[in-house]
């Protein structure tokens, strides 16, 4: 499988220098909007590469591999580390230097949800389910949905998830609400309803290098379905000249 833009192919043969089952063995999934974006047709550029791992002994092993060999231990392609690696409770951050191009790269230690996948054929390494893919964004949105600097895109990433399968499910729902409550709901209307500013979804597509009807498909499918789940959320309705792209 080929990637258009060639900063997502470069992620690609990244991912593909990994070693799936040991990355399989240890619970660790690649998720977030990259992964998304990779997995639903590149509609928008994303450069930073996210994994999650649930499991102690898992995410264990993977710290122990990285701090003895540096990106040699989870890396079998050309790929140079451009500063030094960060261990922390919260994970495993690696910026990597590979055919001129900078990644951040990722290895996040998830303690609020159990997360489950299985491993790609096209990428090589374990993927996170659609249904955690879901649960993770509706976390992330909830973090930081009012945040400009990062273009909405938990959003938009939920969108096109939307657009791709029908609907959030339910157990997606049920997951991220264990974690956070009700904040889950309150921070997916207030997001639906601050996007019915059509330059903010404007701003969004600009910044994430998105085609702008893509953008307000996604915002659509979204309220819809966030409509759908929570009908008497406060969800608004669409501007009366519905999502168009016109200044």
């Amino acid at each position: 499988m080929t990637f258009i833009k060639p900063e997502h192919e470069n992620i690609a043969e990244i991912l593909r220098s990994m070693d799936g089952r040991f990355l399989e063995s240890c619970g660790c999934y690649f998720g977030g909007g990259t992964a998304i974006v990779l997995k639903y047709g590149e509609y928008r550029q994303s450069l930073d590469v996210d994994f999650l791992c649930a499991s102690t002994d898992g995410y264990r092993e993977l710290r122990v591999a990285a701090q003895r060999s540096g990106p040699a231990g989870l890396f079998r392609a050309d790929i140079k580390a451009a500063r030094e690696t960060i261990f922390d409770r919260y994970g495993i951050r690696m910026f990597l230097f590979y055919k001129d191009q900078s990644v951040k790269f990722e290895i996040v230690r998830e303690e609020r949800i159990p997360v489950g996948g299985e491993l790609d054929d096209d990428l090589g390494v374990p993927v996170l389910s659609s249904s955690d893919m879901f649960a993770e964004k509706l976390l992330a949105n909830s973090d930081r949905c009012l945040d400009r600097s990062v273009a909405y895109r938990d959003a938009i990433d939920l969108g096109r998830l939307v657009m791709a399968h029908g609907e959030i499910p339910s157990s997606a729902v049920a997951k991220a609400q264990r974690a956070y409550g009700e904040s889950i709901e309150h921070y997916a209307v207030k997001i639906v309803n601050h996007l019915r500013q059509k330059k903010e979804v404007r701003h969004a597509a600009e910044v994430l290098q998105m085609h702008r009807d893509d953008a307000f498909d996604a915002i659509a499918a979204l309220r819809a379905d966030v409509r759908r789940l929570w009908p008497d959320g406060g969800v608004e309705d669409e501007p009366e000249d519905g999502y168009d792209n016109s200044p």
